[in-house]
C-alpha cells in the first residue's frame, strides 16, 4: 500500500505507521520536505529520489506532490528485536537474498509460518514489495510472521554468525544433501532468487551450502518449493528430537 501527498506522508512517518521506504522526485523542495527527510531519518527509513522520467511510473496519477510512502502491511523489525521483541522458539529463521517476485514471497512466508519459523529476514532493496499481491499469495500469514528488514544481508548473516546462529544456504550445486544433514542448533535458511539463485557475496559467507537430490532430470525447483521442501524437513527433525528427548 502507498501513502501520496506531503501531509499524509509526514502524518504517517511522525506517527507509527510502517513505512518501508519513502519515494521524493527530484526537484521536489520545500518546508515539509525537509521534514519528511528528517522524519524518515530519525526512524532510519531510507529515501530514494526518483528521476523524471521515472514519476509516472512510480508515482501514478494520483495528486502526490512528488511524495510517496511505501507502507508495509506488517509491522517491521530490525536484527536487534530478535531474540527480545521477537521471541526465539524453535531456532529456524530463513532470510530472502533476492527475492523479488511478490507471489514467491508469500509463498515462501506461508510455509515458514507453517514450519515454525520465528521470523523472516529480507532487504530493504532488490526484495519484492509486502504489497496485497503478496499478502494474498500467503493467505494473510504474510502479517503474522515477524519480518526483519536489513539493508544487507550477507552483513546480516555475518552478525547472525556472531550470535551463534548456523547459516544455511540453498544451492543446486550444494556439497551437501538436504536429506543427509543433522538439523541441529539454531538454523537459519537462506534461500537465493528464481533464477539466479544465491549472490556470490551471500555464498561465501554461508557456513554451508545445502541441495535439494533431484530425480528424473529435473534441474531445480521454483524458489517457494524449495524453501517449502527445506523448512519441513528441518521442522521434522526438530520435532523429532524434541519428542524422542520427552520419551526418554
Amino acid at each position: 500500500m502507498n501513502i501520496i501527498g506531503r501531509k499524509p506522508v509526514l502524518e504517517a512517518l511522525e506517527g507509527d505507521t510502517p513505512v518501508r521506504r519513502v519515494a521524493i522526485a527530484l526537484g521536489t523542495q520545500g518546508r515539509i520536505i525537509g521534514q519528511i527527510i528528517k522524519a524518515a531519518k530519525v526512524r532510519g527509513i531510507r529515501v530514494d529520489r526518483i528521476p523524471q522520467n521515472r514519476i509516472a511510473k512510480e508515482f501514478g496519477n494520483g495528486n502526490h506532490q512528488g511524495v510517496l510512502a511505501e507502507v508495509s502491511p506488517t509491522k517491521l523489525y530490525s536484527l536487534n528485536d530478535l531474540g527480545t521483541t521477537i521471541p526465539i522458539k524453535n531456532n529456524l529463521l530463513i532470510a530472502l537474498d533476492g527475492i523479488t517476485d511478490p507471489f514467491h514471497l508469500g509463498a515462501v512466508a506461508r510455509s515458514a509460518r507453517a514450519a515454525g519459523c520465528d521470523a523472516l529476514i529480507m532487504q530493504d532493496r532488490r526484495s519484492a514489495p509486502l504489497s496485497e499481491v503478496a499478502v494474498k499469495a500467503s493467505a494473510g500469514h504474510l502479517t503474522r510472521i515477524p519480518i526483519i528488514q536489513v539493508t544487507n544481508i550477507s552483513d546480516t548473516i555475518l552478525s547472525l554468525k556472531n550470535m551463534e546462529w548456523w547459516i544455511y544456504g540453498l544451492a543446486g550445486e550444494g556439497a551437501k544433501s538436504l536429506w543427509k544433514h543433522d538439523w541441529d542448533g539454531k538454523i537459519c535458511l537462506v534461500l537465493g532468487s528464481e533464477g539466479k539463485g544465491l549472490a556470490t557475496r551471500v555464498e561465501n559467507v554461508c557456513d554451508q551450502l545445502i541441495s535439494i537430490p533431484m530425480l528424473n532430470g529435473v534441474e531445480s525447483l521454483s524458489a517457494s518449493s524449495a524453501a517449502s521442501v527445506v523448512l519441513f524437513e528441518v521442522s521434522r527433525q526438530h520435532w523429532h528430537k524434541e519428542n524422542k528427548q520427552r520419551l526418554t
